[in-house]
């Protein structure tokens, strides 16, 4: 299931953009439910951030993946939102629940956004 991208602000025209991926897999099913529960934390937290551009989430349930892609206006306003809270806490909560995780950054211009999950993980791999 795929979520639209939500969009935040309006970039600077042909400015360099900071986009990051992030890949979850619960070890277990009864994981799945913190995840999504800690998903409106921090959407929460992303409506409130400077710099975010917009993001996009995908979830697929059954096989316990989820990713979220998110464009920033540069590496401080990320950077910012990473070490602020909820996030910084769900993380370190959530750690030892993983079977995997990751986080990559990538650069974007301004007339690539949005992008799409399948993109930026295309441009990490």
């Amino acid at each position: 299931m795929d979520f639209s991208w939500k969009s935040s602000g309006e970039p600077e025209a042909n400015a360099d953009l900071r986009g990051v991926i992030g890949y979850l897999h619960p070890t277990q099913y009864r994981t799945v439910s913190r995840v999504l529960w800690n998903t409106r934390q921090i959407e929460a937290q992303l409506a409130e951030s400077k710099g975010l551009v917009g993001y996009s989430l995908r979830a697929k349930l059954f096989p316990r993946r989820f990713w979220a892609v998110a464009v920033w206006e540069n590496d401080e306003s990320l950077q910012s939102f990473v070490e602020g809270n909820p996030h910084a806490g769900i993380r370190s909560a959530l750690k030892g629940a993983m079977e995997e995780s990751w986080f990559k950054t990538f650069d974007v211009k301004t007339e690539e956004v949005p992008i799409d999950i399948d993109e930026a993980i295309t441009r990490v791999e």
